[in-house]
């Protein structure tokens, strides 16, 4: 066993009020990792709070104190991207937002409607043809730019952990559970990409998405597997 890492999340980059954001935290967390890995997120995430990292042989977790936060698992991600809507299609879709990042989210970092650009991704996804499917287009801002002037690891992250969320029409509030993403290729700030995100199952308060981002002539750049857990009002509120 490794000694621990430590990372924390600026307030900036949260998720429900007060906690985190799950994309924006496992992406973090996945670059003091070899190899893909899926994330779950196991309790709310504090923010700006040191949180220690101990690597285990093919398994990490993360801590805040003595309450576990986040564990992962070494494997790769199995939901199989699918081909990219057309941009036309997802800028139209964009055009009507389904709820997904209104109400208590409107202050989360990737989906919230509060937030300002380059402050927020101000990813809104709408519905396409088949009503388990979403899209947006979304261009990243300078601000989210790594020193090579391409969007950064997490903010890939970031950008396909809500969209999942816009795939479920019929939960009204979930919460990011497990999340594993590859990413391709790392687009330049300022280009104008795709968002695209599908349903591809689910049980009871589980529900399963992929997710992916791509070039506005449709090449995948990254993708995602995501797992959400439906909430009630009084669980959200717990968790935020």
């Amino acid at each position: 066993m490794t000694a621990p890492a430590t990372i924390t999340i600026p307030k900036q980059f949260n998720g429900p009020p007060g906690s985190g954001n799950g994309g924006y935290s496992a992406g973090l967390m996945a670059q003091l990792l070899t190899g893909p890995h899926t994330i779950r997120i196991n309790a709310p995430i504090p923010l700006e709070t040191p949180l220690s990292l101990t690597r285990d042989g093919d398994t990490a977790t993360l801590h805040a104190g003595d309450a576990l936060i986040m564990t992962a698992r070494s494997e790769a991600a199995s939901i199989a991207p699918r081909p990219a809507p057309s941009f036309g299609a997802a800028k139209a879709a964009s055009e009507r937002p389904r709820p997904f990042g209104a109400g208590e989210l409107s202050v989360c970092f990737v989906c919230g409607r509060g937030r300002e650009p380059g402050e927020g991704l101000r990813i809104f996804c709408g519905q396409l043809d088949d009503p388990e499917t979403a899209a947006t287009v979304w261009t990243p801002h300078e601000t989210f730019a790594g020193d090579d002037g391409l969007v950064r690891d997490e903010i890939i992250w970031s950008a396909l952990d809500c969209p999942g969320g816009f795939s479920l029409p019929d939960v009204d509030r979930a919460l990011l559970g497990e999340m594993n993403a590859n990413i391709l290729t790392r687009p330049t700030v300022g280009e104008p990409l795709i968002i695209a995100s599908w349903r591809t199952g689910g049980k009871g308060r589980k529900h399963f998405a992929g997710t992916a981002l791509y070039t506005a002539e449709g090449t995948l750049l990254a993708h995602a597997d995501t797992l959400w857990f439906a909430v009630d009002t009084a669980q959200f509120e717990a968790n935020a």
